[in-house]
């Protein structure tokens, strides 16, 4: 017999193996960055990953649908809320570096730099890209400057293999540790510490460039939740082992470089008004972006209820403050219809629309 949503989660929270909270219906639209949307039954927030693959075995034995949430940067949550449980991954945000021997290394712009170490930096998939980009700088860790000001998380980043400035994420990975929810048993509550070991609940995805492409990850399409993340960068002061900071010269280089692309951002317009970022991909083949085809249709402003296309980007759709989450989701559709009606092409969107419509009384 199938478990209620509220039985569900109070056998997680009795778990002597569980780390986090659970509650019940919880409004979400403050955990989205467009701001909408409805409730979710239940939502559960492990502090560690086998909090979370434990979580993960008690609702897949509930026989409950999982949705997981890092940042909500380009996910929107429709009016009616979601059925099931929400896992959201904001507790596992540990960073710790691995360094290794220092070798020559040049940087145009920063002369005085003669020498670097390779550093594996592994961050739990819920720490922020602000969290990222601002302890890289602390410490002196150069690789992750053209993300800086990018809302979402570190795991967000690799399933969507976020791209900026022309750099893409997967460029930097060197391995993921997920929990594959096909592949846990379905008693991991009832499990002693010792036997979650000799489990091995934490599987390990080895980088592949094969598996990658533009706004392609190998997550995509599989049933497995991202739970730490390892990347390859260079540490531009030696003597640093990720707790003492880097000399103030070589921070405040890198700090600058991040601040060089947030402020690219703002003058985009990217922080202007709540919006789920970039909502359509961009075709290399067609030969312009989406937000320039947009543009060009004069769809720019265009408002749908509480909705709007940026009027300084067309590739971005806004909050005006009022917006239900079927008013973006009917401003993308008609957005895509425009564009194909004029031009033939058809755009593909980004941002993931999840959840229950909300039944009209």
């Amino acid at each position: 017999m199938a478990l209620s949503i509220r039985e569900t989660g109070e056998n997680i929270k009795n778990s002597i193996l569980f780390r986090g909270t659970v509650d019940f219906d919880v409004p979400m639209a403050d955990f989205t960055t467009m701001k909408v949307g409805g409730a979710a039954e239940l939502v559960v927030r492990p502090a560690d990953p086998i909090s979370l693959a434990v979580a993960a075995s008690v609702i897949k034995a509930a026989g409950v649908e999982i949705f997981v949430l890092g940042g909500g940067s380009n996910t929107v949550i429709r009016d009616g809320g979601i059925s099931g449980a929400v896992i959201m991954t904001d507790g596992l945000d540990e960073i710790k570096i691995e360094p290794g021997k220092a070798e020559p290394y040049s940087v145009e712009d920063f002369p005085e730099i003669n020498e670097a170490v390779s550093i594996n930096l592994t961050a739990g998939s819920g720490t922020s890209i602000k969290e990222l980009t601002d302890w890289c700088a602390r410490y002196g860790i150069l690789g992750v400057e053209s993300f800086a000001g990018l809302p979402g998380t570190f795991g967000g980043a690799v399933y969507m293999n976020a791209r900026c400035y022309g750099v893409d994420f997967s460029s930097i990975i060197q391995s993921v540790e997920y929990v594959d929810l096909d592949g846990i048993p379905e008693d991991l509550d009832q499990k002693e510490s010792y036997e979650l070991t000799e489990l091995d609940v934490i599987d390990t995805y080895t980088f592949s460039a094969d598996d990658w492409g533009y706004k392609k990850s190998p997550f995509q399409g599989k049933r497995w939740i991202v739970t730490s993340v390892t990347i390859a960068l260079k540490g531009l002061d030696v003597y640093v082992s990720g707790k003492v900071g880097a000399s103030p010269r070589v921070c405040d280089y890198i700090r600058r470089k991040s601040e060089h692309f947030v402020a690219d951002r703002t003058e985009k317009g990217q922080f202007k008004a709540p919006s789920a970022g970039s909502v359509f991909k961009n075709n290399h083949d067609y030969g312009k972006p989406s937000g320039q085809i947009i543009d060009e249709l004069g769809l720019k402003g265009k408002k749908l209820g509480g909705a709007q296309v940026a009027p300084w980007h067309g590739n971005f759709i806004i909050n005006m403050g009022n917006a239900s989450a079927a008013d973006v989701e009917n401003l993308v559709k008609f957005v895509k219809s425009e564009v194909a009606e004029n031009t033939g092409f058809v755009l593909e969107p980004e941002v993931i629309f999840v959840g229950n419509p909300k039944v009209q009384a």
